[in-house]
């Protein structure tokens, strides 16, 4: 017997919460804020492809911040991530920028 399909935004919600806390630079826990925004952004039409290129840019762009000053703290919030968001949603990143960007984290964050 299979599991129950979930609605739609449930499994949005859930996909977005697993992409934010396996971005490298973020603490990893989820609070009950975040789990309002994913389902803010599901309300809002916000394509899951929109946050994962958000959530890789920023990535890299916390990875190459400052090379000579204190490391950054981590990310505790899915919030953090809304302004890059839109960034994504006026100029979609192409996929060779992208691709380039997730060789930039795998380099200082493999997994």
């Amino acid at each position: 017997m299979s599991p129950p399909a979930q609605d739609p935004r449930t499994a949005y919600v859930h996909e977005v919460l697993h992409l934010y806390v396996r971005t490298p630079g973020v603490l990893g826990r989820l609070r009950h804020a975040d789990r309002q925004l994913a389902g803010q952004l599901f309300d809002q039409g916000v394509p899951l492809y929109a946050v994962q290129n958000a959530l890789i840019l920023a990535a890299a762009r916390r990875i190459h911040h400052n090379a000579f000053s204190a490391p950054l703290p981590p990310v505790r919030s899915l919030h953090y991530f809304i302004s890059t968001i839109r960034e994504v949603l006026d100029r979609p990143p192409g996929y060779r920028e992208i691709e380039d960007l997730r060789h930039t984290i795998s380099t200082y964050w493999p997994r």
